[in-house]
């Protein structure tokens, strides 16, 4: 068997990502009062135009695209936290485990090193790097073409596009409702729904 993750709002929160972006914003503008700002935008509206309405509020000089460089590209303080180490570390004992993840590939290799996944996760698939992106198949059979395995399960937290290829492809699909996700109100598509990723290592004895 292969379980193969998803990594925001799955392994970790991404809010927590949120957060260190914005703080090192603030380090670069060496202004900390720019954080309230910009986290009180973020819980009204998200974070689609926080960075032109920081510049606007504040009548910054600095451009949109550096700001947007340094949120992106800077190696964030995120951590897994206990129950997540938890069931990785079992998991890992008798399992072979895996990761999909779409975004920019140096912020996720940035995200996936942080966190120290490289000491759980095999075989990592930065989705950006086969220049597709979930609800793709592509990287799905990329995964199951390294492991040649019969067996495989997809855990992730959005069913916009997270469980559309890997049901095509016959695999199990568990769905963390993280409480915490952006995605969290919409209905589940997947094959268990769970809403802690504990639960996870139960549903897999009973496969």
């Amino acid at each position: 068997m292969v379980v193969v993750f998803d990594l925001d709002d799955t392994l970790y929160d991404e809010i927590e990502f949120v957060k260190s972006g914005f703080k090192e914003v603030c380090a670069f503008l060496q202004n900390e009062i720019y954080f309230d700002f910009m986290w009180s935008e973020f819980l009204k509206e998200g974070s689609g135009k926080i960075f032109d309405k920081l510049i606007q509020k504040f009548n910054l000089t600095i451009s949109l695209e550096k700001l947007v460089e340094i949120y992106r590209f800077h190696f964030p303080e995120i951590n897994l936290d206990a129950d997540t180490k938890i069931l990785l570390t079992h998991l890992k004992k008798k399992i072979k485990l895996a990761l999909i993840t779409d975004g920019h590939y140096i912020t996720q290799k940035n995200k996936f090193a942080a966190l120290g996944l490289e000491k759980f996760i095999e075989f990592p698939v930065f989705t950006d790097t086969l220049n597709t992106k979930k609800p793709d198949k592509k990287p799905f059979m990329y995964v199951s073409d390294f492991f040649c395995d019969n067996k495989y399960v997809y855990v992730a937290d959005n069913p916009k596009k997270d469980f559309f290829a890997p049901k095509e492809l016959n695999w199990f699909t568990i769905r963390y409702k993280n409480p915490k996700g952006i995605y969290r109100d919409i209905k589940n598509n997947a094959d268990v729904e769970i809403e802690n990723l504990g639960e996870v290592a139960t549903i897999l004895d009973g496969l």
